[in-house]
């Protein structure tokens, strides 16, 4: 009686195994996670198409769009209010952010300004102008994008360098796309502008560069990367972390791309023409943090009161 009992039992084993592997074969796969993302329409966060092209959110079951914004501030507002998950913006004002009360952190890095002249912005002035220095900007009206931004404070650093006293200087809002008009039609002196335009107005012939402001002030410095609320990545830090695997998987794949295939994807997540890429300046894509210039950046928005009490900047890079 035992042994016919141990028999069905093996029996029963053996029928129920082979069906318990194929129910499990038949779950369908769960459908791809959304994560929205909101950013600002330049070659810095290229790893996003890279990384959705090359099927590295796929990978992590992942169903990635993004939003382009105009301003840094507007990624922000985005994550902040929940229409969107991760934010792609510039370092300064998401520290500004977190120094307000704001429960951003870093997700992930994104791209260092250059150490050595070109950089992928530029303080331009009209070739046939009188500005050949700081000292020449006392008294003239200027734009640097927004006020507040992190153009606005390093070129205020800019200037005190230069023994300018920023207080001498008009500072006007005109977005990027905008500052080679107001800046041939007379309208002010210099323009702090970035890639592409800084390539559009040195070819026109109409423009020169006056400086780089970010190599006098913190060069190499860490200037975008992506960012997400820290209750978000405390809750669903399966997401965060699959988010993150698959950008600096991509931000890799781009740093270690030539020219030729980096151009093509600048491109392609951009949409300038080819020709006009292949003479831009581009940032230098990395996945490592330069903490001391992310602490740098917090003391400068210290020192113009942006902030009320400085803090430890690691706190705010996220670890898994």
């Amino acid at each position: 009686m035992a042994r016919m009992l141990a028999s069905l039992s093996a029996l029963l084993i053996a029928l129920t195994v082979p069906f318990a592997i194929l129910q499990s074969k038949a779950q369908p796969k769960p459908p791809p996670t959304p994560i929205r993302v909101v950013d600002l329409p330049i070659a810095n966060f290229t790893p996003l198409i890279v990384a959705r092209d090359k099927g590295y959110f796929g990978n992590e079951n992942l169903a990635v769009t993004w939003t382009p914004v105009a301003q840094g501030a507007v990624a922000i507002q985005a994550v902040f209010g929940g229409s969107a998950e991760v934010g792609a913006s510039a370092i300064f004002e998401t520290i500004v952010a977190r120094g307000n009360g704001f429960d951003l952190m870093f997700l992930a890095p994104g791209v260092h300004i250059n150490s050595q002249p070109p950089d992928n912005s530029a303080l331009l002035v009209r070739t046939d102008g009188s500005v050949q220095s700081a000292a020449d900007l006392v008294g003239k009206k200027v734009s640097v994008g927004l006020i507040n931004s992190v153009n606005y404070v390093h070129m205020l650093e800019w200037l005190e360098k230069h023994n300018v006293d920023p207080k001498s200087v008009e500072f006007l809002e005109i977005p990027f796309p905008q500052m080679a008009d107001a800046l041939f039609q007379k309208r002010l002196e210099a323009v702090w502008n970035v890639e592409p335009f800084v390539t559009f107005m040195t070819q026109s012939g109409k423009a020169k560069v006056l400086a780089y402001p970010y190599l006098e002030t913190i060069p190499g410095m860490d200037i975008a990367n992506y960012f997400a609320k820290e209750s978000w990545i405390k809750a669903r830090p399966d997401l965060a972390g699959g988010f993150k695997r698959a950008i600096d998987h991509a931000t890799n794949d781009v740093a270690a791309m030539s020219k030729e295939e980096r151009d093509d994807w600048v491109s392609k997540f951009t949409g300038m023409k080819l020709d006009v890429v292949k003479n831009v300046t581009l940032p230098v894509f990395s996945t490592q943090y330069n903490v001391p210039s992310l602490q740098a950046n917090l003391e400068l928005a210290l020192k113009h009161k942006m902030i009320s009490k400085p803090f430890d900047v690691s706190t705010m890079i996220w670890k898994p």
